[in-house]
This record gives structure tokens, C-alpha cells and sequence, in this order.
């Protein structure tokens, strides 16, 4: 089954487990190709130059260049963005609005969601202490160095990056995979591990504090049926990251 029901009782479509899956795999083809390209004219642009023999070197540096990251996450937002987009209106009887969540919260509901995340940061951050890992992990610190224009690095983690990343996770995939057999659960679980599998740059402890994050997201997602929630949850996390690294330097 893949048809749910708007408040307003008129029925919408979304893509079911097959086809949410399958977009979202053509989805992330894109991703990794609009990545490699753009890295590709940074390249040509900043080591003309450079032998062949040499490129898989630079590929594996740019990846922890904040400034290249910038540009990356904005191009595969324009691009990526505008396929998910694409493929939502392909489907028959679906409705952008409500397939994606594009729904304003109370401000009771607002105010609890960012309670919940504040909380979390702040258990997140105690736990690592005890722990003894550092709160800004290394590779943060490398991309904020290797950043050119800082306030475009800032634009990127706090706006771009939970804007696509939201609209993907919690926006197309939980909607697909909730009207299969797996439910509103299954959809929450498998969105929230596919989101921590994405950021391979932090160790296991930072993946499993992404996947904490994630369900909670896709709990949010799930509970007040809007994905400008989550896309403020995850900009506002975000945001205490980056300041954390900031602070880190600044000292």
C-alpha cells in the first residue's frame, strides 16, 4: 500500500517501499557524481598541472577541505534538490506539500522539539567528556582550518547541508518506506542509520550519536508530520557544532 490520507480526507500518493528505495539509490547516484564533478573543476582549476599519478592524492585531501566541502554541499542541494523534487511530482496523485512535509508547527510543539535536541547536546557533550574523546573532532577542525571564506563553510553546515539532508532522510524516505510493511518505525530506524552511514568521517561514537540524533529527528518527523521541524532541529544542531569548533579555535 502507498497511498496515505491528508488531514483533509483527500488521499495522496507517495512512492512505496520499492520505488522509495530505488529513487533514493538513483538520489544518492547523483549525490557522490555532483560531488566528484564539481571536486573534478577544482582540481583542473587550482592543480591543472598536476600528474595523473597524483590525483587520487588530491581527491583524498579535498575531502577534508572545508572550502571544496562548501561548494559541494551547495551544488548537490541546487542539483540533488531539484531531483527529489522531480521524482515527488512524478508520482501519480502525490501532493509536494504534504508528501514532504512542508508544514508549520505550533509554537508548544517548537518549543519541546528544541528542549529535547538541547538536551541531548548537552548529554552528548558530557558523555564524550567522560569518555575522554574530544567534543570537536578532529577532522571539524581540519575542514574549519582549510576554509577560505568561513562564512561560506557556516552557510553550508547551518543551511544547506540539514536542508537537502532533510528533505532526503526524513522528507522522501520516511514517507516511502512508512506505507510498506515496516511502518512509521522501520522508516525512522532505517532513515536514521542510513543518515549516520553518511558521515564515515566520524568514528563509530560519533556515527552512533548521528543515529541517536536521526531517530529523534524521524520521531519528530513522524509526530508532527512536518519536515520544517526537523530541517530547524538539524540547522540548529548544526549551528552548535560549528560554534563549538569556532570557540575551539579561538582559544
Amino acid at each position: 500500500m502507498n497511498t496515505e490520507v491528508h488531514p483533509s480526507h483527500q488521499p495522496y500518493s507517495v512512492w512505496g517501499l520499492p520505488g522509495t528505495l530505488i529513487w533514493g539509490l538513483i538520489i544518492a547516484v547523483f549525490f557522490v557524481a555532483t560531488q566528484s564533478i564539481v571536486m573534478g573543476i577544482y582540481i583542473g582549476i587550482n592543480h591543472g598541472k598536476a600528474a595523473s599519478s597524483d590525483y587520487g592524492k588530491l581527491v583524498a585531501d579535498l575531502q577534508y577541505n572545508g572550502q571544496v566541502l562548501s561548494i559541494c554541499t551547495f551544488a548537490s542541494l541546487f542539483v540533488c534538490g531539484l531531483i527529489l523534487l522531480g521524482v515527488v511530482k512524478l508520482k501519480r496523485n502525490s501532493n509536494l506539500k504534504h508528501y514532504l512535509g512542508f508544514k508549520a508547527v505550533d509554537l508548544k510543539s517548537l518549543k519541546f522539539w528544541f528542549l529535547v535536541i538541547i538536551s541531548l547536546i548537552i548529554v552528548s557533550d558530557l558523555l564524550t567528556l567522560l569518555l575522554g574523546k574530544p567534543i570537536v573532532p578532529e577532522f571539524m577542525t581540519t575542514i574549519y582550518k582549510s576554509t577560505e571564506s568561513k562564512w561560506l563553510l557556516w552557510l553550508a553546515l547551518i543551511v544547506a547541508a540539514p536542508l537537502f539532508e532533510e528533505l532526503f532522510f526524513r522528507g522522501f524516505l520516511i514517507p516511502g518506506i512508512s506505507s510498506s510493511f515496516l511502518g512509521p518505525v522501520g522508516a525512522i530506524v532505517i532513515s536514521a542509520t542510513l543518515w549516520a552511514a553518511i558521515h564515515f568521517q566520524y568514528d563509530l561514537y560519533g556515527m552512533a550519536t548521528i543515529f541517536v540524533m536521526g531517530i529523534v529527528f524521524g520521531i519528530a518527523r513522524i509526530k508532527s508530520g512536518s519536515v520544517l521541524l526537523t530541517i530547524g532541529l538539524h540547522s540548529f544542531l548544526n549551528l552548535a557544532a560549528t560554534t563549538q569548533v569556532f570557540v575551539s579555535q579561538s582559544l
